[in-house]
């Protein structure tokens, strides 16, 4: 324990991680479309480098996998996602028409190849061929925009809709080539393919129209075999899929709603993989020759919005802060290392990304700044948090530590905290109706591009009850970059606008920067193959065996 908290009480309790269940993921999927949305850059295919070198044969000593999930399935529908976890079993089921390699490079997946205009209004894909559904349908360009059509209708329930941007339409061009419109250059639209537009049969959709899909039927490596509600998924191995098939025949995705259940599953070889593994363990299981351990870092950046309000209002009193915290005796200490310190208002797996000087723990520095500010005696604040269901590790501790080093500089923090809708409701009200100063937060869209965070966080357009800004930062100067990035066509220019702007937020400082949220996973030390998607929150099984 570093010397920053040695003096800090802080007691550990056993958390409940639940990072993708319907409502933990409120904050984590509401990044919003701006008003105007930009351009998609040209991107050049690479070669996916999965684990198994596609057309390699690899033998499982097992057939079946076991999987522990602590949320259930709410819906089969390709269109209607709003889940991660769920989506990561369905991914497995549906393809989209991109995908992410593991260092987070776009490649071509039910799309061989692709071409933008250069006004990044049109985007012309060229469809792989001889790829059947598991209906013995073929994929073509007339599924692709049936499938668009149907994200585009209003009368279809698509929740994320926003988050493929302006879409206006798709054409055929011949039987493997379509065009897809956009009303607005958008350049995430590329990215945002790669988690949106999961594709399902023509037949299907004729079938159900705008209602919603129960049948599920896609293109990928395992078909939908069943599902007990509350108890368990089982996919099967695809034996026609077009790409190399998966050594392991079948999936079975076991609903275990308590962390320690799951974790006990594992210890007893019930299951072979668990999601949101316990964090007061992984020191424990780290030693374990049984398990191997995962803990990547994931799309959710964890902060302190801090309220434009009475003294936080002054910049020196917001960077103050920043250096008031040793956010990295709080990732050792109270989060097991589950976290990297932030050094951007983005994590650094993001396109976009820029790295910043830190603000390290200088609590002196942070007393100059107040006094300077015309606060040597500090002040009092309200810090808003959440305890459990909200998919933050160790919430209510990591705002006791906050609190704690808080009052070492003069700031008295009084925590308010309460159930899940409360701390939502709390943290969207209009400004001038909220009874908290600084809130403890995490945000992380599905999709690695800063425009995601950086717009919904950072543009005046998003102050509530407009949007999700909620630290309420308002700089034109900031929005005109962030709008400029997002229309920008050339990736180098635009990752340039980012960086303009981001260090202008960072020294600004909106937010007491924390850190990026690691994800615990944990397996059996037998399973390999194992493909940690680059929002380090999904974990995919098609190229995974056991030796």
């Amino acid at each position: 324990m570093r010397s920053g908290l040695s003096k800090i009480s802080l007691v550990v309790a056993v958390i409940v991680i639940i990072i993708v269940g319907a409502v933990a993921s409120a904050l984590i999927f509401m990044q919003q479309a701006p008003a105007k949305q930009p351009a998609a850059p040209a991107t050049t295919p690479t070669t996916p480098t999965p684990t198994i070198t596609p057309g390699q044969a690899v033998v499982s000593k097992k057939d079946t996998l076991k999987v522990a999930l602590g949320t259930d399935l709410d819906t089969v529908d390709p269109h209607g996602q709003t889940s991660i976890t769920v989506h990561n079993v369905l991914r497995h089921v549906y393809e989209t028409l991109v995908w992410l390699d593991e260092k987070g490079n776009v490649i071509p997946w039910l799309a061989e190849r692709w071409e933008v205009s250069p006004d990044g209004l049109t985007y012309t894909f060229y469809l792989r061929k001889n790829v059947r559904f598991h209906d013995g349908s073929e994929f073509n360009a007339t599924v692709v925009k049936a499938n668009i059509d149907r994200w585009i209708d209003p009368t279809t329930r698509v929740p994320l809709r926003s988050q493929l941007g302006p879409v206006k339409g798709a054409e055929v061009v011949d039987r493997y080539t379509v065009k897809i419109y956009l009303n607005e250059p958008f350049a995430p639209f590329i990215r945002a393919l790669t988690s949106y537009l999961l594709i399902t049969s023509l037949d299907v959709i004729k079938k159900f129209g705008n209602a919603t899909i129960t049948d599920v039927v896609g293109t990928g490596p395992y078909k939908f075999t069943s599902w007990e509600k509350g108890k368990r998924v089982v996919l099967e191995r695809n034996d026609d899929y077009w790409g190399p098939k998966p050594p392991i025949k079948r999936i079975e995705w076991l609903i275990i709603l308590e962390a320690s259940t799951r974790l006990s599953a594992l210890l007893a070889g019930d299951v072979d993989f668990i999601y949101a593994a316990p964090a007061p363990d992984l020191p424990r299981l780290s030693g374990d020759p049984r398990v191997k351990v995962i803990t990547p870092a994931s799309n959710l950046i964890m902060f302190v919005a801090l309220a434009p309000k009475g003294p936080l209002k002054d910049p020196r009193v917001r960077q103050a802060l920043n250096y008031a915290i040793d956010k990295e005796a709080i990732i050792n200490s109270v989060l097991y290392g589950l976290g990297i310190p932030a050094d951007a208002p983005i994590p650094p797996h993001f396109f976009g990304y820029a790295k910043m000087k830190p603000y390290n723990y200088d609590p002196e520095k942070a007393k100059r700044l107040l006094a300077e500010a015309g606060y040597p005696n500090g002040f009092k604040i309200v810090l808003l948090h959440s305890v459990g269901g909200s998919g933050y590790v160790q919430d209510k501790q990591q705002a006791e530590a906050i609190q704690a080093y808080l009052s070492r500089i003069g700031i008295q923090v009084e925590l308010r905290t309460g159930d899940w809708p409360y701390y939502i409701a709390s943290l969207l009200k209009p400004t001038d109706q909220l009874e908290w100063d600084a809130a403890l937060v995490g945000v992380g869209p599905p999709i690695a591009e800063a425009f995601f965070t950086l717009n919904s966080q950072f543009t005046c357009g998003q102050i509530p009850p407009k949007g999700i800004n909620i630290a309420r930062y308002c700089n034109p100067q900031v929005d005109q970059l962030i709008d400029a990035a997002a229309k920008e066509l050339d990736e180098a220019k635009r990752a340039e606008l980012y960086r303009k702007a981001i260090e202008i937020i960072w020294e600004e400082a909106p937010w007491i920067f924390l850190h990026t949220q690691k994800q615990f996973f944990a397996a059996s030390s037998s399973l390999e193959g194992i493909f940690v998607y680059p929002s380090g929150l999904q974990i995919y099984f098609q190229y995974a065996y056991f030796k």
